[in-house]
């Protein structure tokens, strides 16, 4: 029997109204956080997060609730009606990212969204253009939810490559910088994720159009998207498309290998914030 979505809820009471209907739902059934992930083809940790309102959920983790639950939609019209804390103009990108089999990125300015830590994102969120203390904590949410792609079990082909001025460049404390410098080693670990830096020293003929992204969506369709003060913008357009998956492969061409870009991190690590 379908349950009935309160959409006027509060976003924080729809949270626990969707992590008690989803605990219910699985101790009805007999199941295990560990079996009832396995279902859902998520991870464990992810349901046991969502559980505990350490993760809001997002709209793929929901369509498979109401598959392995028989909701009828309860789970996904329940997501829906969350407020996000993405930028209008940002929308279309985290769809397309929310379903992309793969993502090459090339960045020049912050660590990627998807590898920021929480107090890291918050720093980046707190530069320019100022926003209220609750927008920030907003994007925040907004931004760590985006990273539910990283326990995926169907986890899409990720590549990043970092130049050495991201690793460089201060968001917050000595702290945050060192936590996240420490987490970019821990994720270059996850199987479906390749991670390179590309040095001062070796990036003469880069590209010097600034950071972007190259996306595959499940139709092998292949999408740019580039970001600008207070913008960004998604295009189709094959040609330009191309235009920067060549870039990119330069930039890869000439960044350090894997292996040697965790050392370069750890070693930079080591340099600008000692043991901490």
């Amino acid at each position: 029997m379908p349950v009935e979505t309160r959409v006027d809820a509060a976003p924080d009471a729809m949270r626990r109204y969707f992590a008690a209907e989803l605990r219910r739902l699985r101790t009805e059934r007999g199941l295990t956080q560990e079996q009832a992930a396995r279902l859902m083809t998520f991870s464990a940790s992810l349901v046991a997060e969502v559980e505990k309102l350490r993760r809001v959920p997002t709209e793929p983790f929901a369509v498979r609730c109401d598959e392995v639950f028989a909701t009828d939609g309860f789970f996904t019209r329940m997501v829906q009606a969350m407020p996000r804390g993405y930028p209008k103009w940002f929308q279309p990108f985290v769809k397309l990212e929310a379903e992309a089999l793969a993502l090459h990125s090339f960045e020049v300015q912050v660590v990627p969204g998807l590898l920021q830590t929480e107090d890291y994102a918050r720093a980046v969120l707190n530069t320019w253009p100022p926003k209220k203390p609750e927008e920030i904590e907003k994007q925040v949410r907004a931004r760590l939810q985006r990273q539910e792609l990283l326990v995926r079990h169907d986890m899409p082909r990720l590549w990043f490559v970092l130049d050495e001025s991201v690793l460089r460049r201060p968001m917050g404390d000595d702290d945050v910088m060192s936590e996240q410098l420490r987490r970019l080693i821990e994720h270059a670990e996850l199987p479906n994720l390749s991670l390179q830096v590309l040095p001062y020293a070796q990036a003469k003929k880069a590209p010097t159009s600034g950071s972007f992204v190259v996306l595959t969506s499940p139709d092998r369709s292949r999408f740019l998207y580039m970001e600008g003060p207070g913008d960004g913008r998604v295009t189709p357009d094959q040609a330009i498309v191309e235009s920067y998956t060549e870039a990119l492969d330069a930039a890869r061409a000439q960044a350090l290998p894997v292996e040697d870009s965790i050392a370069f991190i750890a070693g930079l690590r080591s340099e600008l914030y000692g043991h901490r």
